[in-house]
């Protein structure tokens, strides 16, 4: 590592460096730093031999091979799947929970829901009117309180009409 990086890889968020490491993709004198590195430094030497770890297992994994008639089979079913219609693709899961090959699991989820919708739209119904008496009960105050409230402006006026004929 050059003098700007003697610091710790792993305290200064420089961890990739690490990674190329254990992947074996520095060049060599990189190689030699982090080497050197990792003498000093217990945490980075603690996280490289994990990484080395998986990088071991990842290299020591075979995939399996697949048949022969791999090919054939998979186009054999995409053929099948473009010979049925778009509804007859759409509807299948349909068909099968009614012919018992999915079971009542997926439907659990959408019956809560419902039941949790249902409940909370009985609850706090903001489509919910009051009552028919209450709104005509609250129109009646209502008339009655600009009634007086008219009243008490025609006299008012009464009381500043006087004084308006004793200015002239």
């Amino acid at each position: 590592m050059n003098a700007k990086n003697n610091q710790c890889p792993m305290q200064n968020g420089n961890a990739e460096i690490l990674l190329s490491y254990c992947a074996r993709s520095l060049e060599p004198e990189q190689t030699a730093q982090i080497e050197q590195h990792l003498t000093a430094c217990a945490e980075c030497r603690a996280w490289a031999a994990e990484q080395q770890t998986v990088w071991a297992a990842m290299d020591a994994w075979e995939a399996e091979p697949i048949s022969a008639d791999f090919d054939a089979a998979l186009f054999a079913r995409i053929a099948a799947a473009e010979r049925t219609s778009a509804w007859e693709r759409w509807t299948s899961p349909v068909r099968q929970f009614f012919q018992g090959g999915m079971g009542w699991r997926p439907v659990w989820p959408a019956v809560a829901v419902a039941l949790t919708l249902v409940i909370a739209l009985s609850i706090e119904n903001p489509f919910r009117t009051e009552p028919a008496g209450q709104t005509v009960k609250l129109e009646a105050q209502e008339i009655e309180q600009a009634e007086r409230a008219l009243e008490d402006l025609e006299m008012l006026r009464q009381l500043e009409a006087p004084e308006e004929e004793t200015s002239l």
